[in-house]
Order: C-alpha cells, then structure tokens, then sequence
C-alpha cells in the first residue's frame, strides 16, 4: 500500500498538468494510495501515525528536495525510541519530483522525471542507503552545504580554504556537476558508510556574493579538496548559521554530522 504525501504549491494551477499525469500515471501502474496535502496546518505526524496503523509501508513525498526532507525527518522522528525504530525499519521511502528545480533527491535515487518516477514505483526496486544526521536532530540525503568561513574540525588540526569565493558540503552523494565521479580520487557513494568532505571554490567572486550559499549556486562550484570520513564537526565564528541539508536550515554552531549506515529503504530507478 501506498500513502503520497504532496506539497501544496503542486495544487497551483501551473502544475495541474503534472498532477493530471500523476493520478494517470499511478492508476495505470495500479500503486493508487492515500493521498495526503502538506498545507502548513497539516499534521504529518499523525497522518504517518495512520498510514503504519492501516498498513501502508510505502511513503512517497511529491514535490521538490523540501518536500522529500519533510516526510524523511518525520517518518525518521523519534528514531530513540526503541519501538518506533523498529516499526520505521519496515517501511520504504520514494520521491517524485515535480518542478525541475531543487530535485537533488530524486535524481540521486535515479528519477529525473515525474514519468520516470512512477514507472520506478511500479517496478518497486528497492535499495538501503546511508543518511546523514545533524547535530542529532536533522536528517538528510544528499550533502548539507555551508557558508564561507566553516572550517572541518579534525581531532588535532582544522582545514579551511585559501579562497575567499569558497563553502564546504559534507556529502553523502556527488551535488557537483563539474566533478566527474568516475575520478578514483572521489567517492560519493551513497551506501558505503561514509561521508565526502568537501572544500569548493567559486571562480566568480561576484556572483558568489549575489548568490551566497544557495543551492542554485552549488552547480558553478568547483571542488579542490575531498576528505573520506564517517563523521565530522564544523566549525564556524557565528553562532548560528544557515546550512542547505536537502533544505534551509539554521543550526548553532559547532555542528556535528555523523553517518547513519544502511538506514533507509528507498525506491531507486537503477543500481547504486
């Protein structure tokens, strides 16, 4: 059984035509479910609460990387407690994406596409990845981005960059479309229990300021130092800082992140 938790923006009429191929879409596949709209007054947690309860094992966030990062740290809340862990261990996790912008989730798990997407539900493979957790609270999928002037924090020593125009990402799969992943020297892979510290540059100062540390921004930065670790603290003089971990988040500082292995089931549109 399928439940399919979706933004409210993908009610506006610009997308009425995605929605039209969705419902389509998931009625000739025959994986037709509960359908949930995550308004600002919607309780999440209990709509998932109901969805265990009726059996429903399958949860499907429709939108963007916000949407995906909403239903995820929901269905992962309360990961403390003993029994809750156990029943969140059961069920698998799916994005479709709609929109082209801010879809690093989906197309890291192999959709590109609303189509696509829901031809991968049907087919229902399924892979268990690792997921990153923040400061033991935040949990996330592709790589938590942040500002200028964060330092990695190793035991003895810390490691920034030279660069004024710089950020540093701790990366659980590869955000930068100007680093070749088949380079031996790099990793990102998303089910081998560990982390890419990452230290990039922007070559353009300027538009590096106009756009700061946005994730529009990520696809013009070019990685110059890359670190393998399973966790890592980062540091930064703010107290308090805005961080991109599959989205906006503030988090007092230092901040900590730490691999969680094979936590997730997720359904994925090719081999990891």
């Amino acid at each position: 059984m399928y439940a399919y938790f979706i933004d409210d923006w993908v009610y506006n009429r610009k997308h009425h035509r995605q929605m039209d191929k969705l419902d389509l879409g998931l009625t000739q596949n025959g994986i037709s479910g509960r359908k949930f709209k995550l308004g600002r007054l919607h309780n999440i947690e209990r709509s998932i609460e109901e969805c265990f309860s009726t059996g429903i094992k399958t949860f499907v966030a429709v939108g963007n990387d916000e949407t995906a990062s909403k239903l995820l740290n929901s269905l992962l809340k309360g990961e403390e407690d003993k029994k809750k862990k156990e029943e969140n261990q059961k069920f698998t996790f799916a994005v479709i994406p709609v929109d082209d912008s801010s879809q690093f989730i989906a197309s890291s798990l192999g959709s590109k596409s609303l189509q696509e997407a829901i031809k991968f539900l049907a087919v229902h493979k399924t892979n268990k990845i690792d997921v990153g957790l923040i400061n033991n609270r935040h949990y996330f999928i592709t790589a938590a981005v942040f500002p200028k002037d964060s330092s990695l924090s190793f035991q003895s020593y810390t490691v920034s960059s030279l660069k004024s125009g710089h950020h540093i990402s701790v990366c659980n799969s590869n955000i930068y479309k100007k680093l070749d992943i088949k380079d031996k020297k790099t990793r990102f892979d998303i089910r081998d229990g560990l982390f890419d510290a990452v230290i990039a540059y922007h070559p353009d100062l300027s538009l590096m300021e106009k756009l700061r540390s946005s994730k529009a921004s990520i696809d013009a930065f070019i990685p110059e130092s890359i670190f393998p670790i399973k966790d890592i603290t980062i540091k930064n003089k703010q107290k308090t800082i805005s961080i991109f971990a599959d989205t906006d988040k503030q988090m007092s500082t230092p901040v900590h992140l730490e691999v969680v292995p094979s936590l997730l089931s997720v359904v994925v549109g090719h081999d990891l």
